[in-house]
This record gives C-alpha cells, sequence and structure tokens, in this order.
C-alpha cells in the first residue's frame, strides 16, 4: 500500500488486516469504527494489549496499524515501517494529571517538560 499514487480510501483499507491495540484505546477504537462502517466490509483486526506487538506484525509485514509518532518514529527513520497515506486521522489529545494536594517532583517535572518539548516538535 505504500507504493500507492493515491491516498488509500476506507473502501481499500477495510480490505486489509490491521493489527491494533487493545479495545479502550482511543485512535485504535476511532480506527476499527471506520473500518467496520464500510458497507458491505469485515475488516480483520486483531487486538493486542501492548504497541509493541501490533508494531511487530506490522514490521514482519503482516498487515496495518496507527500508531502514535512516538511509538513509530524511530521505526520509520531505520525504514522498517513505511507511512501509508490515506484518509486523515484525528489528533489524538495528551493529558497530564497530578494529584490536586500535592507538588510534583524535581523529577516530575522533568518529564512533564521533556514530554511537553517532544510534542512541541511533532
Amino acid at each position: 500500500m505504500a507504493d500507492r499514487t493515491h491516498p488509500a480510501t476506507w473502501e481499500e483499507l477495510a480490505g486489509e488486516d490491521f493489527f491494533l491495540h487493545e479495545q479502550g484505546c482511543s485512535y485504535s477504537d476511532w480506527l476499527a469504527g471506520q473500518l467496520q462502517a464500510v458497507p458491505g466490509a469485515h475488516p480483520r483486526m486483531t487486538r493486542f494489549g501492548s504497541i509493541e506487538a501490533a508494531r511487530s506484525c506490522v514490521t514482519a509485514g503482516l498487515g496495518l496499524t496507527v500508531l502514535p509518532h512516538a511509538n513509530a518514529s524511530r521505526a520509520l527513520e531505520e525504514g522498517r515501517l513505511t507511512l501509508v497515506a490515506g484518509p486523515p486521522l484525528p489528533d489524538v489529545p495528551i493529558h497530564l494529571a497530578q494529584h490536586r494536594r500535592r507538588q510534583p517532583s524535581r523529577a516530575a517535572r522533568a518529564v512533564v517538560g521533556a514530554v511537553v518539548r517532544h510534542f512541541e516538535q511533532v
């Protein structure tokens, strides 16, 4: 699918094998809903409890997946994964939370800073 001259449609994608994160994952659930909404389609989807398992199946050439950029960037840079042009995907919000009566430690503030810097670059 990566060598296509045009973006894949939902109808075309619904005929592929997909490896997705477990139910309850917002972006995997959204993708599954889009694939299942294609009239007459019976998409083949396997769910895993880890992103690594889904990514490994796709790296082995067994099908497609949707992953957060942070979980795919190295494999994309190394050529182990390839982007497939298709319908636009929604942005997935990220929320950071803390206990309302506790101040974050210096280490926690450093992690938050690194996360914010990372996503400012994406």
